[in-house]
This record gives structure tokens, sequence and C-alpha cells, in this order.
């Protein structure tokens, strides 16, 4: 994707995020709207996903727990392959926030692709188990919960006050027809996610305005917390972390074409930031020496498969200088006319 391309999805996605929802323009050019979420909407769900549930129930169907049991007794799916597959669940979720704590984009990459193995196996396990063709309460409360959540959240305005089916209409649809609304209700918000989100906040058609109004949502959007969709929150929240990063860092932005490189230089600053305070919290103190002398020592810093900004960024927190030792290497040979370097040798190149 071009830079170009990014930036063209940033503006519609931040566009959709400021009104709270998105359009649809069918083929005859009408166009509806798909409302954006709010926290107190998914209290909401909840409510109707157990009053599903409760009907599933009077309809005599089992739970989940009920089936897995059913299927170990009669050897079609067993405890054991039930245990291995929320293991791999459970592995692939705890992977996916490790690498929201990883500064190095080398070592993100590692984990990324242990994911996307993990995933692999589970996608395999996960269509053992779905060829079982069992319904169940749960099934039965979600499949009645998303044709809810089309129904909530189409509407004929912008203003989001009339929807675009009551329910005796949206009831007496077929069941292709509500697929079909599934489809574009997924795919219309399928542009608002998360990465997106991050490049609408790095924008500086939205952070500009977000510093001016000093990073207080309810200044920016004119609404309470408790009102603002959760693609607004997330919006704003990415605004503070990127807004704190610029007020803290003693370095400049640096302009970037791409979104994608100015998002990186935003996360290592945050990083040398967090490093910085974090070191000078635990510095130990003068009298920590036991002759209560001043003691000088010199330090070399590695990063294995670090790039060559994030070794730089990583040295100008450190006041360190980035050294490429086999150049240094090779420049001290021909200096002490060797061919090989000691351990005394190499102390020289820390110097």
């Amino acid at each position: 994707m071009t830079a170009g391309e990014k930036q063209e999805i940033c503006l519609r996605a931040y566009n959709d995020i400021i009104n709270g929802y998105s359009v649809f323009i069918d083929e005859s050019g009408e166009s509806f709207y798909i409302k954006h979420l709010r926290d107190v909407d998914y209290a909401i769900f909840e409510q109707k996903r157990e009053s599903f549930k409760r009907e599933a129930v009077r309809k005599g169907l089992f739970t989940e727990e009920q089936n897995l049991e059913m299927l170990d007794k009669t050897n079609h799916w067993s405890k054991e392959e039930e245990a291995e597959y929320q293991h791999l669940f459970s592995e692939i979720k705890n992977l996916k926030n490790t690498t929201k704590e990883i500064f190095l984009e080398s070592q993100q990459k590692i984990v990324k692709d242990r994911i996307k193995k993990k995933q692999e196996k589970l996608k395999k396990i996960s269509t053992n188990r779905d060829l079982i063709p069992l319904n169940n309460v749960e099934k039965f409360a979600q499949e009645k919960l998303n044709s809810f959540i089309i129904k909530f959240c189409l509407y004929k305005d912008e203003k989001l006050k009339e929807k675009l089916f009551t329910e005796k209409e949206f009831n007496e649809l077929h069941l292709e027809e509500i697929s079909t609304y599934g489809d574009i209700y997924f795919k219309s918000l399928n542009i608002i996610n998360d990465k997106n989100i991050k490049r609408a906040a790095a924008c500086g058609t939205f952070l500009n305005s977000y510093m001016l109004c000093k990073g207080n949502p309810y200044f920016f959007f004119g609404k309470q917390i408790c009102n603002l969709t959760n693609y607004q929150i997330s919006l704003a929240n990415y605004g503070n972390s990127f807004k704190g990063t610029l007020e803290h860092s003693e370095n400049a932005p640096p302009y970037h074409e791409d979104i994608d490189e100015m998002i990186a230089w935003f996360d290592r600053e945050r990083d040398n930031i967090k490093r910085k305070y974090s070191s000078k919290s635990s510095k130990p103190s003068k009298s920590s020496s036991p002759q209560g002398s001043k003691k000088e020592r010199f330090e070399g810093i590695g990063v294995p498969d670090a790039s060559e900004d994030e070794v730089f960024a990583l040295g100008m927190e450190k006041d360190a200088v980035p050294t490429n030792l086999i150049e240094a290497a090779e420049k001290l040979k021909k200096k002490l006319g060797k061919d090989h370097l000691d351990i005394k040798d190499m102390v020289e190149l820390h110097k």
C-alpha cells in the first residue's frame, strides 16, 4: 500500500469516526447509515444475549459444555482435544498482548510469526471441531444477537433517528437478505480497525486540532465521554498518547510522507521517554560507592536484529554513539598493524 493510499484510508476512517456512523450507498444510489456503538450499547446486547439463551433453553437446546460432554462420551471430540483447542486460543491471545509491549520491530516480527503458526494450527483444530453439526444454547443466542445488532445499527438518516427497518419489517426478511445486510454492516466498518484508528490519530488533520483542545475529548467531540462511540474513545486515547510524546520528547518530529513511518517515530520516542524516566529513578546515589569516589566505566549496548533507526534512538537515550564494530575493528587492525585483535584491543573500540 502506498503512502497516498494509506492517507486516503486514514482520512476516510477519520471522517466516519467523527460522524459516529458509516455510510453505505447501494446500486440505486440510496444511502443508509451504520451507527457506531457505545459502551452502553454493548450492555444492551449482553442483556439480549441472556434473553436469547433463556429462549434456547426453553426450546430444549443443550449448552456447549453439555454438548462437549456428550461428544466425549461418544468419542467424536475428546476432552483432551478441547483442552488443546482452549490452550491454543489462550496462547494466541497472550502473544497478541505481548506484541504491544515490545519495542523492536524485529522482535515484534518474531512474535507475530509465532502467532501466525499457532493460528494456522488452531484453524485446523477448529475445522474438526466445527464439523460437528450440533446447535447449542450459545450458538442460538449468538445468531439471534447478530441479527439484533444489524437491526439495531441500521438507520435511514444521518442523525440516526429513524431505523431502516421496523421490528415487523425485519422479521419478514429472508435469511439471505439478513445475511446480505450483515455483510454490508461488517464491510462498512472494516476500514475502522485499530491500525487505521492509530493512523488517524497520528495524522496532522486530527492531531493539530486535538492539541488545540489540550487533549480534552469533551472539547473536541462536544459531548460527554459516556456518549462517545468506542471508535471515538480509541481515537482520543491514541491522540493523548501522541500528544504526551510530543510534549515530553527532546526531538522535533520529522516529516514523513508515510503515516506508518510517523507512527514508528512516535513509538520509538515514547519508549525512549519511558526508559529515560525509568533510568533516572533507578540511578544509584553518589554515596553508594564504598570508596565514595566517582569511577569511570565504559558500557557497550548491543541490540540483536535492531534496525539502524532503533539503534540510533537507543543510543540517543543513553548518550551513546552508535558504532559499527566490524568497520571499527578493521580500522584498529590497520592502525596497530595486526591481523587479529586481543581482548585489550577490543576495549579500545569502546572508548
